[in-house]
């Protein structure tokens, strides 16, 4: 049942039909993560020069959570976003995010989180910290009422020189300097 939760929560993120997600707890949180991040990858515009070439992947870290690692891996398998195939890279402590576009920290890892604040350029750092905004992730997925949302930080963004789309922003639980 799993694979199947996974692929219509995937349809779902891919097409915007909605953002809802799986109650925590569940088997699912990490399908609901991993297609979270799938769909955000597709609504943040990297500054010129992130890319080298017009076909070269969208490389994603995961650190700390192989479980969204696994279902990201499974659900960009033949997939582009923006024309870009996704590459899941495994993150460990004391690897360089040297060409990686995005980074999600899971829970646990607020240390190696403050480390990558300090990292400048465009990397769009994901966490699942209690205060992931405050330890220099861009996005930070939160359990609202049992349910699996993110937050964005536009200032924090800005920082990266990332762009988070008005598409991306509507369906956010709460956005950090929204009233700039």
């Amino acid at each position: 049942m799993k694979p199947i939760l996974a692929l219509l929560l995937a349809f779902c993120a891919w097409h915007g039909l909605s953002f809802a997600a799986a109650p925590t707890g569940t088997a699912s949180e990490s399908s609901v993560k991993a297609a979270f991040l799938h769909r955000i990858a597709g609504l943040v515009e990297w500054p010129a020069g992130s890319f080298q070439d017009a076909d070269d992947p969208l490389v994603i870290g995961v650190a700390g959570n192989d479980a969204v690692a696994t279902d990201l891996e499974q659900l960009s398998e033949g997939r582009r976003v923006n024309g870009r195939a996704i590459v899941v890279r495994r993150w460990r402590d004391g690897d360089s995010p040297a060409g990686l576009h995005a980074l999600l920290i899971g829970a646990g890892r607020e240390a190696r989180v403050q480390d990558l604040a300090s990292i400048a350029g465009p990397l769009l750092v994901v966490t699942e910290q209690e205060e992931g905004h405050r330890l220099g992730g861009v996005i930070n997925f939160v359990v609202v009422d049992g349910r699996v949302r993110f937050t964005a930080s536009l200032p924090l963004a800005d920082a990266r020189g990332l762009r988070l789309s008005a598409r991306l922003l509507a369906v956010a639980h709460s956005v950090e300097g929204r009233g700039r």
